[in-house]
């Protein structure tokens, strides 16, 4: 009775092994060597090809030596299936360095796959060549390399990738060989978008700049934005003292061909964002501002432009990064694109970071600074937050009495003031 129920149990345990293997290639790690694999490899069909290649895979992955077969994988190289390609490119690249001289043979080949229409082909190809060490194709290797370092659609795929690591990398790969290819960035823009809070720290900072960017050159500034609300505000200024200025905005003007470029305007959000709204507005004499006429197709709305709304979502949680970098990125994206009745977001964020990173206590001041000369009522009520301490060195000290000059109210002015008493002497 137990022999039979053991015998049975067995049985149960094949036929389960034999379920979950089905439409995966672990039998080829049963026994590789049960079919022919030469015959396969010199058939007319890829499907057997792929299955020959795959099992000298499994052999290579066992420790096998396999070698033998090298001339016959090596001529289906030439095969336009792009499965097979990748198969040979695999065994290829294990046995290159072992039979340089063979390979070479195959030289041909690469140096077409290099070409390829396909980045996958370019790539494998390249890795395929890189690993063949022999001297008299060194300056081949040289060339395709510094090609593919600038080869845009690969960095292309990997924005597409699935990997919030593989993104991270890709963005850095982007921002140093094709930052102005900013199409690129648009066909992968929303899943970028959504993939940001994944991305690992360093990655997120290189990224929101990109899609910062991105958002700017595509659809201009936002119009509930701190930015043009400073600039309106210069605009309504300069008319009611009766001077006349070409900085404002020209809602009915046709002539598109006035309005400023894509370039300039992302220098002028960079300007102000630096120096802030109004030092930059009133260091900027009125022949500059004369060059630049605002056309309105050069803003958007923030609550009806998706792609402003999801860059805004997206990097929300960022404001609460352990990294003050990150956060600071984030801010900053709020800080031009988000409405200015959202900016308090961006406030206890900055603040903590302030209280808990000594190392980055200066850089985030100096933005806070900014933020707070533009709009003071936002730190307004957060004030004992810059009382200085007295192990604070002296820039320090001199950034939180700016801030504090800035955002003291009528409540907080004799507080404020007591502050000021202690440190005169400083």
């Amino acid at each position: 009775m137990f022999h039979q129920f053991s015998t049975t149990a067995e049985t149960l345990s094949k036929a389960s092994s034999m379920v979950f293997r089905i439409g995966t290639d672990a039998h080829l790690y049963d026994d590789p060597e049960d079919v022919n694999i030469a015959s396969l490899l010199d058939s007319k069909f890829d499907s057997e090809i792929c299955e020959a290649l795959k099992r000298l895979l499994a052999l290579i992955a066992q420790g096998f030596d396999v070698s033998n077969f090298f001339p016959q994988v090596v001529k289906n190289v030439a095969s336009p299936s792009l499965e097979v390609k990748k198969l040979v490119y695999l065994y290829l690249l294990h046995y290159a360095e072992k039979r340089p001289n063979e390979a070479l043979l195959s030289i041909n080949y690469f140096q077409r796959d290099l070409g390829d229409p396909n980045p996958l082909a370019r790539a494998w190809a390249l890795r395929t060549v890189a690993g063949i060490h022999l001297h008299v194709i060194a300056h081949l290797v040289l060339v395709a390399v510094g090609k593919c370092a600038k080869d845009p659609s690969i960095i292309g795929i990997l924005l597409n990738d699935n990997s919030p690591a593989v993104v991270g990398a890709a963005a850095a790969a982007f921002a140093s060989v094709c930052p102005n290819n900013l199409p690129l960035i648009g066909r992968n823009y929303r899943r970028l978008c959504e993939i940001l809070p994944d991305v690992e720290e360093w990655g997120q900072i290189l990224l929101i700049g990109i899609l910062l960017r991105y958002v700017i050159a595509r659809h201009g500034l936002v119009k509930e934005s701190i930015m043009l609300l400073s600039r309106a505000t210069e605009c309504s200024h300069s008319e009611n003292d009766g001077s006349a200025t070409s900085f404002e905005l020209k809602e009915n003007s046709n002539d598109k061909g006035r309005g400023i470029d894509q370039s300039e305007l992302v220098e002028i959000v960079s300007r102000s964002y630096l120096e802030g709204p109004e030092k930059y507005l009133s260091r900027s004499s009125h022949a500059e501002r004369g060059s630049f006429g605002l056309d309105s197709s050069c803003f958007t709305y923030a609550k009806s432009n998706y792609d402003v709304k999801i860059l805004l979502q997206c990097t929300s949680p960022l404001l609460w990064s352990q990294n003050s970098a990150v956060v600071l990125a984030a801010a900053a994206v709020h800080w031009i694109m988000g409405p200015r009745e959202d900016l308090k977001r961006i406030v206890k964020p900055l603040l903590f970071v302030l209280r808990s990173s000594n190392a980055s206590k200066y850089v985030v001041l100096c933005n806070i600074q900014v933020f707070a000369k533009a709009t003071p009522h936002i730190f307004s009520s957060y004030f004992e937050d810059f009382f200085i301490s007295s192990s604070d060195p002296y820039q320090i000290k001199a950034l939180k009495l700016e801030i504090l000059s800035s955002i003291a109210t009528d409540s907080s002015i004799s507080v404020i003031f007591q502050e000021f008493q202690e440190w005169r002497n400083e």
